[in-house]
Order: structure tokens, then C-alpha cells, then sequence
């Protein structure tokens, strides 16, 4: 419990569920602004939403007073497509929450900005923080479609305030955090009973469901071995796996059988 870092998933996802406080701290410095109110949070929002589609577990998701979203994603290692995740990530987040059934009046989509805290320096070019929007290759025209994706990193020296709470997100001693928010919180989790049962409860969660998932994805994938070699039809390996179609071909994709 005490080597765990809020960058962690497990203990960020604890810390951040319900604190409006702390999102909204993370999200103005994020951002570089001081007038952004967050009005709720959400974490571990399971979006999947389409049958045959890959779902996505959001760490959290913020709505401002203006209606604009915000997802914060953390990763404490760089592992997967972390570029295409977060296009994936925003394209969900656009097709759930953005607009309502039956709603054509494109007008009325609100901004919608994916974070990512991170260890490492994915792009290697020394910056703190990379902020990306659609635009014109040529003249440089901006889309203003709304849209963002930011990357942030605790390898590189940028913003004072923004250091702090990076190198804060890293460390797993709340003593030696310089960003208050995050020490605060950290120092409840990490020592307090009633904290550090929310975390281990979490944690046994994680667990439980990983490790479904794990012997899920262990069945799928000798049935898809049978699949490769000719032995059984894909009809017949998604019926011997006891799992849904769309959950099957979704472990199938993930790992790397073309069907």
C-alpha cells in the first residue's frame, strides 16, 4: 500500500472518485487556467457501446459548469498505441455524452479534452507538455472543432505548479510532495484506516476483475489457436469459450488474431 503513487491507477482512481476538489485542481493546471469549476466526476466509467466494439474503462471523467468534458488518464508505464488510445478514448467519450438521441444541433457539442499524466516522455522531444488540435496542414488553419488531446510529463522541467503536481503523482512518500492537493490526499489514503481500506477494497477489485479477465483471455486464446490451425470453426470456438460474440472478437483484437 505505502510503495503505491497516485499516478498508479488504483490509487488515482481512489483518490479522484467523488473529489471535485482534486479534479479540478489537476484539470486548471492541466490547462493553465484558474477559472474552470469541475461540477462532477466520474471514475471507472465503462463505456461500451456497441456489441461488436471494444469497451473503454475511463480513470476519470470531469463535466465543467460550461458542460465541457474532461478526462484525465494516467500512466505510470508507456505501454500500447498511447497516440491511438487517446483518439479512441475522445471518439467514445464524443459518441456517449455529447449529444442525446434524437439531437441534430451540432452546435450544442461542448469542448471535450483528454489528459494524460505521465512518467515518461512518449514523443522524446524534452517537453513538460504537448497539446494537440485538428488543423490544416498547410496554412495552419485551425478546425475549432473543440477537440483536444494533451500529453504531460513528469521527465521534463516546464511550469513551476505543473512540476509539483507531476513529481507529486510520481513519488510514493507524501512527505516529500510539493503540490498540496495531491500530499493532502495522498496522506489520507495512505495513512488513515478508513483510507486505506477505500484503496485495498479497490485493489481487490482490480484484482478480482483482472484476473477474470486473465482466465477469460486464456480460454479465448487457445480456442483461437484451434481456430489458426483449421482445427475448429470461429463459430464453434466463440461457442466452447461461454463468453459473448462481441466479448470473444474483443479479446481476439486485443490479441492480435485477424478473423
Amino acid at each position: 500500500m505505502q510503495e503505491l503513487r497516485p499516478i498508479d491507477d488504483t490509487l488515482f482512481r481512489t483518490m479522484a472518485k467523488g473529489n471535485i476538489i482534486l479534479v479540478e485542481h489537476i484539470v486548471r493546471l492541466s490547462l493553465n487556467r484558474d477559472d474552470i469549476k469541475i461540477l462532477s466526476v466520474n471514475t471507472q466509467d465503462d463505456i461500451h457501446l456497441f456489441k461488436d466494439s471494444h469497451s473503454v474503462i475511463l480513470d476519470c471523467l470531469a463535466v465543467d459548469s460550461e458542460g465541457n468534458l474532461y478526462n484525465i488518464e494516467v500512466q505510470a508505464t508507456n505501454t500500447g498505441n498511447l497516440r491511438k488510445r487517446a483518439r479512441y478514448i475522445s471518439s467514445a467519450i464524443d459518441v456517449k455524452y455529447t449529444l442525446e438521441a434524437g439531437e441534430k444541433d451540432y452546435n450544442k457539442i461542448k469542448d471535450q479534452i483528454v489528459i494524460f499524466l505521465m512518467e515518461d516522455d512518449i514523443f522524446d522531444k524534452g517537453k513538460q507538455l504537448y497539446e494537440f488540435k485538428r488543423y490544416d496542414d498547410q496554412s495552419k488553419l485551425s478546425l475549432d472543432d473543440g477537440s483536444r488531446i494533451i500529453y504531460i510529463n513528469a521527465k521534463n522541467k516546464g511550469r513551476e505548479e505543473l512540476d509539483n503536481l507531476m513529481q507529486s503523482l510520481i513519488s510514493s512518500d507524501y512527505k516529500t510532495m510539493k503540490d498540496d492537493v495531491i500530499r493532502e490526499c495522498a496522506m489520507y489514503y495512505k495513512t488513515s484506516e478508513i483510507g486505506e481500506d477505500e484503496v485495498c477494497e479497490a485493489m481487490r477489485e482490480y484484482v478480482a476483475r483482472n484476473v477474470e479477465k486473465s482466465f477469460k483471455s486464456g480460454r479465448a486464446e487457445a480456442l483461437l489457436d484451434l481456430v489458426k490451425k483449421g482445427t475448429i470453426t470461429l463459430d464453434c470456438a466463440i461457442e466452447n469459450s461461454k463468453l459473448p460474440k462481441e466479448e470473444f472478437l474483443s479479446i481476439a483484437e486485443t490479441l492480435g488474431y485477424k478473423l
